[in-house]
């Protein structure tokens, strides 16, 4: 698998997180066209014409949303071969497990999941008009196999995301970001367990726990929160299932927690630790920039009306993310005397709104330092008659010589 999928995090929101995207235990042929689970005070519902996700769709999900992010969430993704894909979830790549993979877009993209009283506003509902009490949103909404050079006659593969999920996937301000690196390689128990264990796991102070309950309150427990359409009479069942599932995601390198089950006057408990070989270090590319990127970056996000919260977004974007935010970002270092006559002295005295306004519109931020101002000017905006370059060409006739992409400084501070 390519170095950058198995270092990444999934940003899940919590909604996604709390509902999930899969059902457990789908034996055989048995098909199942809706799977309904207690979520708070109201209901998750996963509906599917076909078939309800099991967890090999739901790993597929996770594939796309990791690469959909590493690209700053497009509505519409090309990904590799059907090959690639099966190789980089560990899965065999012949006839039959691609065949496998194919439906699971064909599942993907029949499937809607409702929130019934239980939606977390989560800094998205705008994208959702309002629909507070109830929130129906599809996954994909089309899939293509193109064609493509190579042995074998490959099959590429395009997705076309919902325009809500994306929003939901996009936008979150409540989410954790888990990491993808595991998932692989899980059972079907244990994948769902990994899920679930993070609605509790407090990455800060390294710990979290949970009731499950007892007795017949265990087995509604394993069914409600792991999403198991088991059918199961007696807890010694479902215990034997949550043990194997335990003992799996602590034997496993890459999972960055340890589970402990305990029992307490009949009660059981799950416990979470952090792995002390695994501590968990959330890194915030938006924190590493330098100060003038930073103000680009929330000036660019306050443009879009529709973020509350813009130092939030910024701080849980990915450097994939920030890149391509930036992309076409130019940072000039101008003399701090000529800089200052251009603001105060033309621009300011301005009688010409709409020069005032081109000049807003151009420049995105500024940082002084101490005999110069680096300036953050939109790349596009520089063109031989602007307003920028003309102001530049007059006053600081060689500034070209001295211009660095935005993109540039990230690639500096992601090194670094």
């Amino acid at each position: 698998m390519q170095k950058e999928v198995r270092s990444a995090n999934i940003k899940l929101d919590f909604n996604l997180l709390m509902g999930g995207t899969w059902v457990l235990e789908k034996r055989g042929k048995r098909t199942i066209h809706k799977f309904e689970k207690e979520l708070g005070e109201g209901r998750f519902i996963i509906y599917n014409a076909l078939d309800v996700p099991s967890v090999l769709d739901s790993k597929v999900l996770d594939y796309l949303m990791v690469k959909s992010q590493e690209q700053g969430w497009p509505k519409e993704l090309l990904i590799g071969s059907l090959r690639q894909i099966a190789k980089d979830l560990s899965i065999t790549p012949n006839n039959k497990q691609i065949n496998r993979i194919k439906r699971a877009f064909e599942i993907l993209v029949n499937t809607r999941i409702s929130f019934e009283d239980c939606f977390l506003d989560t800094g998205v509902l705008e994208h959702f008009e309002g629909k507070i009490k109830v929130v129906n949103i599809g996954i994909l909404s089309d899939y293509a196999f193109i064609p493509v050079k190579g042995r074998g006659n490959p099959l590429a593969v395009k997705v076309i995301f919902n325009d809500n999920f994306l929003a939901l996937c996009k936008y979150s301000l409540g989410y954790k970001l888990i990491p993808y690196a595991p998932i692989n390689g899980l059972r079907d128990t244990a994948y769902a367990l990994y899920k679930w264990t993070w609605r509790w796991f407090n990455t800060e102070k390294g710990y979290g726990e949970r009731w499950i309950g007892n007795g017949q309150s265990l087995v509604k427990w394993y069914k409600n929160e792991l999403n198991s359409t088991g059918n199961y009479k007696y807890p010694s069942e479902v215990l034997r299932r949550i043990k194997s599932a335990i003992k799996q995601l602590n034997e496993n390198p890459e999972v960055p927690f340890y589970l402990q089950l305990k029992e307490e006057e009949g009660n059981y408990k799950i416990e979470i630790y952090r792995k002390e070989q695994c501590t968990i270090k959330r890194e915030i590319p938006f924190d590493k920039l330098p100060p003038i990127l930073r103000k680009v970056v929330i000036k660019l996000i306050e443009k879009k009306k529709h973020i509350k919260e813009p130092y939030a977004l910024a701080r849980s974007m990915s450097w994939k993310e920030l890149e391509n935010l930036l992309k076409g970002i130019i940072i000039v270092p101008i003399p701090k005397d000529i800089w200052n006559f251009i603001v105060n002295d033309i621009i300011a005295k301005s009688q010409i709104e709409a020069e005032k306004k081109e000049f807003e519109e151009t420049v995105l931020g500024f940082e002084e330092r101490e005999d110069e101002v680096l300036v953050a000017i939109r790349g596009s905006k520089v063109r031989k008659k602007s307003l920028i370059t003309i102001l530049l060409d007059n006053f600081t006739p060689n500034w070209k010589n001295f211009i660095q992409s935005a993109e540039g400084f990230v690639k500096e501070a992601k090194v670094c």
